[in-house]
């Protein structure tokens, strides 16, 4: 039995992440903040971290603030990198004092590559963004224990989800028939199924071949006004509304980056690797998580 740790893992996709691995048979331990009850996980403190890495196969680092979160005031900004670069520094501290250093899968994001329309694999280099700045960083700091042990850093898209994330935020103004394109519609939109993104962690725990940057995107590139036009198809609703870049500035300032900018990000090495993807174009994606055939 594998034992792996999740670092930050009480959030949607680290609890998906390991009710995977442990449908898969693996002992997974969640280092948390908070107080939380994950089915057939024990859930422990930072304080416990060196303890429960040690004899572990792997840790994912999942942990840093949500850039979705409070309006980006300097505070807020300062908050989103601090929360990854020191837990990660804290992950790669544990794992150094291994008597058997763990793999480190750690999360990573497209915003690495900043604002860009450039076809994007994972030999690109990073963007001058805030969020390409931190993402850099991030990488930066969990790339330290490759002197110790196999390191992927996975570089996850727009996580579609029916419940959490991005998509909940989409569906339901096109529901009440007031959807539709965000900024000037010709951003990259670079998505990702949720299943697939838990997929790729499990298969970058279980390959040696996963190490470096790997891109956690859908094959199917799409910009923003495509994946608004093909979610509207799907649920039948008009797409005619357009919130234009100036309004979503004055209501969110800065943080309207998330989805002002964009990226057309190819995930090369998955390709190239026996990684398969569950959900490979929109349409498919969108009917399976808003259950319409």
């Amino acid at each position: 039995m594998k034992k792996i740790v999740i670092t930050g893992g009480s959030g949607f996709l680290g609890q998906a992440i390991a009710a995977r691995l442990v449908a898969n048979g693996s002992d997974v331990v969640i280092v948390s903040r908070g107080q939380h009850r994950i089915a057939g996980c024990r859930v422990v403190g930072w304080e416990m971290l060196q303890q429960v890495v040690e004899g572990a196969d792997a840790v994912i680092n999942l942990a840093g603030s949500s850039v979705g979160g409070p309006r980006w005031s300097a505070r807020v900004r300062h908050e989103i990198r601090k929360s990854r670069i020191e837990s990660t520094q804290h992950v790669v501290d544990a794992i150094a004092k291994c008597s058997h250093p763990p793999s480190l899968i750690s999360a990573s994001a497209v915003g690495y590559y900043g604002n860009t329309m450039i076809p994007s694999n994972e030999a690109m280099g990073a963007g001058a963004s805030f969020l390409a700045n931190v993402t850099a960083a991030w990488e930066k700091e969990a790339l330290k224990a490759q002197v110790h042990t196999r390191v992927a850093c996975l570089r996850i898209g727009v996580v579609l989800d029916p419940h959490q994330g991005a998509l909940p935020k989409l569906v339901g103004p096109m529901k009440a028939f007031v959807g539709g394109v965000l900024g000037s519609g010709r951003q990259g939109m670079p998505w990702v199924h949720v299943n697939d993104v838990v997929s790729a962690f499990v298969w970058a725990v279980d390959s040696k071949d996963a190490y470096g940057a790997i891109n956690v995107v859908a094959p199917e590139a799409v910009t923003m006004a495509e994946f608004i036009g093909t979610l509207g198809s799907v649920l039948k609703r008009p797409t005619w509304l357009h919130v234009p870049t100036i309004a979503l500035r004055l209501l969110l300032g800065r943080q309207a980056d998330v989805v002002l900018h964009g990226q057309h990000v190819v995930p090369y090495r998955l390709l190239g690797s026996n990684f398969t993807f569950a959900h490979p174009t929109l349409r498919n994606a969108l009917e399976d998580l808003l259950s319409v055939r």
